[in-house]
């Protein structure tokens, strides 16, 4: 699996990079401190050197200084060491030091030596004689250079093992629990686009995915049993309720006409007959969205192409349209590309759309279908000039039987757009309402949404 930008999200990534920048930053302070003692070791050491040869060559006294001196840069075979005789004025008088560098005290403490001539970390004293001249004994520390030189090579080897060994134990062990990741999006997916019995897939290890997938499994068990009773209830209602508002119909429907009624029982007989249509409009609605929610997702899927679905009902409405007294207009993206969807189904819900913009947009005003193109698929719009929906109401109308306060006084069952809804979810399509100003426009996103990491 690719290095990509999902590792950097996984916890195993981000500890084991932890754990390796932790690791780096011990071994670096381990490293520095092994230079720092070291170091300091050194320094201490070099400072004996350089007191003991400066107290070596000024103890046998003035007499033959100068030559002792010399002598000793002679011997000096590895160029290590810096040897001078000045006067009490400063004078140089032997040696391989020509002048005091700055810095340097004739106090008997060794110092750092400073200057393009000496190496990192030389050190030299000053020894102010008893008959005034002053001896420099100084040394070099290529020891101490190469000791640091070899602990920052092993502090950037070292570093570059780790960052590259890090990351790819990181991206070892990320792999395994992104793939299980992977298995229980899909699942989840699944589950989301209303696939019954699906459940998260459960490993052999038992470790704390797998706790939690078990804990989701059983709530899905609670949720999808609860779900079931519930439709089960209102479904067995409205079938059940279907067949004596059916005979009460005929029986209202019998009496209007075989009975002779006085203006104002025809007028009750009427609109109890209005009532009881209602009724069975709205069970039948019920029904149908059990139906669509029961629905194999994929059982009548093909290739679709919405600029006929979506010409097929402009034919359909605009004539009820035209009786409204309301403009309608269609515009089809000949390009829009075919999307896989039960065409039935989305005709169905295409229908609902354009009824409910036209019941609820007023003579004179327009209801506007068009289908354009984005750059995820394409987008099916009904637009009106009606009242709209609150912002705070657009979800709740999708629900069943849920009205907005601004269509209140127009006739309907709050049925229409949960249709819509149903036909939505079974197709992982997204619907969203929005504000025309003034009035609602209905968007369908017709591609499936998906869950991201």
């Amino acid at each position: 699996m690719a290095l990509n930008s999902r590792f950097w999200r996984t916890t195993p990534f981000q500890l084991t990079v932890l754990h390796g920048l932790v690791f780096a930053v011990a071994v670096m302070a381990l490293l520095g401190l092994i230079y720092a003692r070291t170091a300091g070791y050194m320094t201490r050491q070099i400072d004996a050197i350089v007191l003991s040869e400066a107290h070596a060559l000024a103890k046998p006294g003035p007499d033959g200084l100068p030559d002792r001196v010399q002598a000793a840069v002679k011997a000096d075979e590895r160029a290590i060491a810096y040897y001078a005789l000045f006067s009490a004025d400063g004078v140089w008088i032997a040696g391989n030091v020509r002048a005091l560098p700055a810095g340097m005290i004739p106090d008997g403490k060794p110092r750092v030596l400073k200057g393009p001539a000496f190496l990192p970390g030389a050190r030299a004293v000053v020894l102010r004689l008893p008959w005034g001249e002053q001896l420099f004994v100084g040394h070099d520390a290529k020891v101490l250079s190469g000791l640091r030189e070899i602990i920052v090579e092993a502090l950037l080897v070292s570093g570059a093992l780790i960052l590259v060994l890090g990351l790819i134990a990181a991206a070892a062990l990320s792999a395994q629990p992104l793939r299980r990741i992977e298995s229980l999006r899909v699942a989840s997916q699944a589950a989301l686009s209303g696939a019954v019995g699906v459940r998260l897939p459960v490993s052999p290890r038992r470790d704390e995915i797998d706790m939690l997938a078990n804990l989701a499994n059983a709530m899905m068990d609670e949720s999808e049993r609860l779900l079931w009773e519930v439709k089960s209830v209102g479904d067995n209602i409205a079938h059940d309720l279907r067949t004596p508002l059916n005979r009460l119909r005929a029986l209202l429907y019998r009496v209007s006409q075989e009975t002779s009624l006085t203006p104002a029982d025809a007028a009750m007989i009427e609109q109890a007959l209005a009532e009881t249509d209602a009724l069975l409009s709205r069970f039948r609605a019920l029904l149908r969205i059990g139906e669509i929610e029961r629905c194999d997702r994929r059982a009548g899927v093909k290739p679709v192409r919405l600029q006929e679905v979506l010409a097929h009902a402009g034919e359909l409405y605009e004539p009820l349209a035209e009786d409204r007294g309301v403009a309608f207009s269609i515009a089809l993206d000949p390009d829009a590309p075919m999307v896989e969807a039960d065409a039935d189904l989305l005709f169905e819900a295409v229908g609902n759309l354009i009824d409910n913009a036209l019941k609820f947009t007023p003579p004179g005003g327009t209801v506007r279908v068009r289908l354009i193109t984005l750059a995820q698929g394409p987008r099916l719009e009904v637009a009106d000039d009606g009242p709209g929906v609150d912002p705070q109401e657009r979800d709740a109308v999708l629900n069943r039987f849920h009205r907005g306060r601004r269509t209140l006084d127009t006739p309907g069952s709050g049925l229409g757009l949960s249709i819509v809804a149903a036909v939505a979810r079974l197709h992982q399509f997204t619907l969203t309402l929005s504000d025309a100003k003034p009035g609602l426009v209905v968007s369908l996103d017709c591609w499936p949404r998906r869950l991201e990491a």
